[in-house]
């Protein structure tokens, strides 16, 4: 077995070759973002090239699944420099000592003040109390404009519920009650806009049938584009 220790550049994907006794082409992404491309001797490099090519997609979606990983990981600390998502942009997370606690968001910054600002629990906790009373505003304006832009519908839900949701964005009840979650406020507008229509659409249609999907495509027609890319993120 022998290993190519050039890098290989094809379509933004960098990679290594090995060749060996097998007897077809190997492609593997490792969870350092890495990728290897295994192949039997004698394998031309056009041939490789080609190869990777045809794959691309594939590699690129694996790829950038280990980044975002490695990513999230990172973001973990709460300390001063680190990067949180804000209504679709990456904002720096600024730590200042403070008597009295406070949280606010900026022009790309959230400032936090803390007695202890090496008190990572204390720090994500008021993270997220801050992304709450964020949402608390911003999230039953955006409600209203879709109700006022979509008034021929005539959506009439009975309540709206912001809180914490791990496992999903939205929610519509039988009563009525739109439930979103919190961690919508980290993601664009167009997102949150899409997840009120969703769950608005289900006041009509208590399913996913065709019929609610006929809706959901009147009143949001991009809403296929949209819902893969909502899928990028992490919940």
């Amino acid at each position: 077995m022998s290993r190519d220790q050039r890098t290989h550049n094809i379509q933004d994907i960098e990679f290594k070759v090995i060749y060996s006794r097998r007897r077809t082409l190997g492609i593997s992404v490792l969870p350092d973002s890495s990728v290897i491309v295994r192949v039997p001797y004698l394998t031309s490099l056009k041939t490789i090239n080609r190869i990777v090519q045809e794959k691309s997609g594939w590699i690129i979606k694996h790829r950038d699944s280990y980044k975002e990983k490695e990513k999230s990981k990172l973001n973990g600390l709460y300390v001063t420099g680190e990067t949180h998502l804000f209504r679709g942009n990456e904002s720096v997370l600024k730590i200042e000592k403070s008597s009295k606690a406070y949280i606010r968001f900026y022009n790309g910054i959230i400032e936090l003040g803390l007695e202890n600002t090496d008190d990572s629990r204390a720090i994500k906790w008021w993270l997220y109390k801050g992304y709450k009373n964020e949402a608390l505003i911003v999230f039953p304006d955006i409600m209203n404009k879709v109700l006022n832009k979509h008034d021929i519908q005539m959506f009439k839900p009975t309540g709206l519920v912001i809180r914490t949701m791990k496992r999903r964005w939205g929610s519509c009840s039988n009563k009525g009650i739109i439930t979103l979650s919190t961690e919508l406020i980290k993601l664009p507008d167009l997102f949150i806009e899409y997840v009120i229509l969703h769950e608005l659409c289900h006041l009509k249609h208590h399913n996913h049938g065709k019929e609610y999907y006929r809706l959901l495509s009147e009143v949001f027609p991009d809403y296929k584009q949209v819902r893969k890319q909502l899928r990028r993120y992490i919940q």
